[in-house]
């Protein structure tokens, strides 16, 4: 590894995701024999490990935010399908698995910069520079197992810290094409380690600028500080790291749409060369990731995958267009018209496709809102919890459309926690894969899909597929390592 790296280019690098294990994830070519040596030379290294393509979308399509529309003559491709049908294997029968193999990539490329970094000491001049990169480096580990375990282990439960989580390289020595055998790190042990780097990053990055939404700053590792804390069931933590964000990360107010909804009108408002991100929602977005978004496969009107009518009904709970939200996935077709269900009553609208270039959303500012209000219901601090999302539905409704929730609203105070996970889904319906994440740790339950033939698929509650299968490269790499239950 150390002769590799001696020739390793910082600028240009040819990467081969085609060995997926964890210590034989990369094949690294060489195409320029500079060595890396100053602080920024290893800082456009880091920026080699920022994913630039998608790593999380198809999950979306085992949850109940997706359907498909069987009246299009479009359909899921041959690697979509076994997602939407629950196949044992989502790579059906595929040896690598693109997802593990970017991820992994994603840490090596951190590990690299930190390996570096934990024997220099830095000019006075560089110091900033060097903190900077190096809390970058930290929460970029940190995000990309968070990832890792979130989709091929089980949950974080107390009960669950000793099962199988995935291989947790800790630096670059690691990742050598030649090793084999690679093992599962506990459960317990991937979670602590990411909280560690993620602390580490918060310190480093503290009081440096961060106005690259492409890069990790102080105020996205407090967000993902504050989902990683929910997940843990860390709620005082969760409300610590989200307040610190809701302080400094401001909501859009959706009403400046109706002007181009008024100009426009409800179905070309956002369509074609215009999406809903386009708009001053985008300011909202605090880390983008995972590549181009615009051509999701989502997005096509005639597309086969769409977003379920179930999540675009949740925009209307106070009637039509009162909700801005509805515009993201409401097609506005009229099904007296011809051709119409060719399209369905669904679409995600989210983004365009043509001119303008927008990668997908990491982490957002209203994330940080469900994160405190569920925090709070889960804590049984209802009128806080409510007070959070009233602050986040006053920016999605119609001017003097809004109705401030309040506790005496509801009888079962449950439904307050219901409600806080249903604008939740409906905030971050098809950002980072949130969703499949969120169903995972509320219990697994059973979604239904319908497909070819109006052939019924069932994702069983508390079904092992839950559960990502590790891919077929890494067993046949290392034979020894257990497998995921099916």
């Amino acid at each position: 590894m150390k002769n590799i790296f001696k020739s390793f280019l910082f600028a240009a690098l040819t990467v081969s995701l085609g060995l997926s294990s964890c210590k034989g994830m990369l094949d690294i070519t060489p195409v320029n024999s500079m060595k890396p040596e100053t602080i920024s030379d290893y800082e456009s290294i880091l920026l080699g490990g920022y994913p630039r393509v998608d790593y999380f979308l198809r999950t979306e399509l085992m949850t109940d935010n997706a359907m498909v529309n069987l009246n299009t003559t479009l359909k899921l491709s041959t690697a979509e399908e076994p997602w939407f049908v629950f196949s044992s294997s989502h790579m059906l029968g595929e040896p690598i698995d693109p997802y593990w193999g970017q991820l992994y990539k994603t840490i090596f490329y951190a590990n690299t910069v930190l390996d570096k970094f934990a024997g220099m000491t830095p000019d006075a001049s560089e110091k900033k520079k060097y903190e900077q990169v190096k809390g970058e480096a930290y929460a970029l580990r940190a995000y990309a197992y968070f990832y890792l375990v979130n989709m091929y282990a089980d949950v974080y439960s107390p009960e669950n810290l000793e099962l199988p989580g995935v291989p947790m390289p800790l630096d670059a020595e690691d990742v050598n094409e030649f090793s084999k055998d690679n093992t599962r790190e506990p459960i317990g042990k991937v979670w602590a380690q990411i909280v560690s780097d993620l602390k580490q990053a918060e310190t480093l990055l503290q009081g440096k600028p961060g106005n690259d939404r492409f890069r990790f700053n102080a105020t996205t590792v407090q967000l993902l500080s504050a989902r990683v804390a929910l997940f843990m069931g860390k709620y005082d933590e969760a409300i610590a790291y989200a307040s610190e964000v809701m302080a400094s990360a401001r909501l859009s107010n959706m009403s400046s749409m109706q002007a181009r909804i008024d100009e426009k009108g409800d179905k070309a408002a956002f369509s074609g060369n215009f999406g809903f991100i386009d708009t001053d929602y985008n300011s909202e977005v605090l880390f983008f990731t995972g590549g181009r978004a615009n051509n999701n496969l989502f997005y096509y009107y005639q597309a086969a995958a769409k977003p379920t009518e179930e999540l675009l009904e949740l925009t209307k709970r106070n009637g039509d267009l009162v909700d801005y939200r509805q515009y993201i996935f409401d097609s506005f077709e009229d099904f007296s018209i011809q051709g119409a269900a060719l399209v369905g009553k669904t679409v995600y609208n989210m983004f365009a496709t043509q001119d303008r270039y927008w990668f997908y959303i990491g982490l957002k500012a209203s994330e940080a809102h469900v994160i405190r209000a569920e925090a709070y219901a889960r804590k049984q601090e209802y009128v806080k919890a409510l007070d959070d999302i009233n602050k986040l539905l006053v920016t999605r409704y119609k001017k003097g459309s809004f109705v401030a929730l309040q506790e005496s609203d509801y009888i079962n105070k449950e439904d307050i926690l219901k409600r806080v996970l249903d604008e939740r889904r409906l905030e971050t319906a098809f950002d980072g894969g949130l969703r499949f994440f969120d169903l995972r740790r509320l219990g697994k339950p059973e979604i239904k899909h319908v497909y070819k033939n109006s052939q019924e698929f069932v994702l069983k509650k508390n079904d092992p597929k839950y559960v990502l299968q590790i891919p077929m490269s890494e067993q046949n790499n290392s034979p020894g390592m257990p497998t995921n239950p099916r």
